[in-house]
């Protein structure tokens, strides 16, 4: 009897030290006025006092409102008609319409988004905001006509927008983007995550670089994407062979070698 009491506590244990892990790999979406809202870097998260936090351009676009930034007054300014929200960098307190409110989370920046509440902000500009937390969605309602959702290419962790000038290609064990820019995106489930850049393709190469770097951004900071392409870089012309070379971050492992016309960024999940 006692072997089987410490048998279910230790089932109990496990279950409740593996919740943590599986409620964080669950990613929080968002929809506004039914349409789902893609982040191209930055994604939602759950702060420390429970509140869930945005990049705040998207959301407020999505809602039909104009994001100014200034960046010497650590300031956010969301303008919609005749309606005015400021909120400044690290401070609990909101604007709305000349009347100071206080908060009980603060706007943030984090890598190179700006971060705020999304249920304080996106009431100060008159929409209602419901959380589901079973399925980790806000969905937020101001009553306008829903933009068109953007569709989206998935590789891994990255996601890149489908445009009418981008091209997908699938078959039994892979898919593949090639992007406005040419850069491309293949997905192989025996060979991880391919990003490739190729010289003497229409759209210029260092263009093929930028689109690649941010892509990056959605799993690394700013400086560790670009140390990567950074690298990817040196590859001046079809001829150039750069190599290879390994970049271990915290969470991928990235492998760039470029000896033939393309330089490949292979990205694995350690």
């Amino acid at each position: 009897m006692k072997k089987r009491i410490l048998k279910s506590l230790a089932v109990i244990m496990l279950m409740m030290m593996c919740m943590p892990q599986v409620f964080a790999l669950s990613e929080i979406r968002v929809r506004v006025n039914g349409t789902q809202v893609y982040f191209p870097d930055g994604k939602p998260y759950v702060d420390s006092n429970s509140r869930v936090l945005v990049p705040v351009r998207f959301v407020s676009e999505q809602l039909g409102a104009k994001v100014e930034w200034d960046s010497a007054a650590k300031r956010v300014t969301i303008l919609d008609g005749d309606k005015v929200v400021i909120l400044h960098i690290n401070s609990k307190q909101i604007m709305v319409d000349g009347q100071v409110k206080e908060l009980d989370t603060a706007a943030i920046v984090k890598g190179t988004r700006t971060y705020v509440p999304i249920r304080f902000v996106s009431e100060a500009l008159g929409a209602t905001v419901k959380w589901d937390n079973k399925v980790r969605i806000v969905y937020i309602d101001n009553g306008k006509a829903p933009l068109p959702e953007v569709k989206v290419f998935e590789a891994g962790p990255f996601t890149v927008p489908i445009t009418a000038d981008s091209r997908v290609t699938k078959t039994q064990s892979a898919s593949k983007i090639t992007t406005e820019s040419l850069m491309q995106v293949y997905t192989d489930t025996s060979d991880g995550i391919i990003i490739l850049v190729t010289q003497g393709m229409k759209v210029d190469y260092s263009i093929q670089c930028d689109a690649a770097e941010e892509l990056l951004q959605q799993v690394l900071s700013p400086s560790e994407a670009k140390r990567i392409i950074d690298f990817a870089r040196t590859k001046k012309s079809i001829r150039d062979k750069i190599g290879e070379k390994t970049f271990d971050t915290e969470n991928y492992i990235f492998e760039v070698s470029g000896d033939s016309r393309s330089v490949n960024i292979r990205v694995y999940k350690k």
